[in-house]
């Protein structure tokens, strides 16, 4: 497989209040689930020095057809439902790709 990645997924995570340390242990096990999916080629959960209270979650992928398998799993749903409660709002989410 190439290490070119033809989408690179970018979401930005405001933290419910008291739950910033809880929101980033999920977002690091979301991002091994990822990180081990077919057709990612990594994936980490960052703290953003713009806004101090984002959390991001970035990852690499071969194609938008395997970030669309990866988030289309049932884990993803379990993930996402759980996420509810320790975000204070819905994530901001871009994909970026290669000029």
């Amino acid at each position: 497989m190439a290490e070119h990645a033809m989408v690179i997924n970018v979401s930005r995570y405001r933290p419910a209040a008291g739950k910033r340390q809880e929101l980033m242990s999920e977002m690091k096990r979301m991002a091994e689930r990822a990180a081990g999916s077919k057709g990612c080629f990594g994936a980490q959960a960052c703290e953003s020095d713009r806004d101090r209270e984002d959390l991001v979650a970035i990852s690499r992928w071969e194609s938008a057809q395997a970030l669309q398998a990866f988030s289309d799993a049932a884990e993803a749903a379990v993930e996402r439902e759980h996420l509810e409660g320790l975000v204070a709002g819905p994530a901001q989410r871009e994909n970026l790709r290669p000029a």
